[in-house]
């Protein structure tokens, strides 16, 4: 049986989509990113192995690389800072620090975009 843990953060930024006739001007948005991880509790004698990872670890973990956007113009990063690479950009620089499951990025409060490890 595999167990969920889930993290959220949010985040200010900027961005502009070259070409796109309503992105294409300088605008800037609040993001939502839920990070959820998965694993096996092993059920022993310690906390540790009681847990898939603590979340203090986790929330720290994720957010060294969260800030890396937080009020930033992500056209710096990006050559085209659309959700999907956004997410993608995440996911890739959080799978091999936590045991990822997904990366949830809301482009403001009502459209998102989702990469699973399955």
């Amino acid at each position: 049986m595999k167990t969920r843990l889930g993290c959220s953060f949010e985040i200010d930024f900027a961005h502009t989509l070259r070409g796109h006739p309503k992105c294409g001007k300088p605008h800037g948005h609040t993001s939502r990113i839920i990070v959820e991880v998965q694993g096996d509790v092993k059920k022993g004698g310690s906390y540790e192995e009681n847990m898939v990872i603590e979340f203090d670890k986790m929330k720290k973990l994720c957010w060294e690389t969260i800030e890396q956007l937080d009020h930033r113009n992500l056209n710096e990063l990006f050559d085209f800072p659309t959700s999907e690479n956004i997410t993608e950009w995440i996911f890739d620089n959080l799978k091999d620090k936590v045991p990822l499951h997904s990366v949830k990025f809301f482009e403001g409060t009502n459209k998102y975009c989702e990469i699973t490890s399955d």
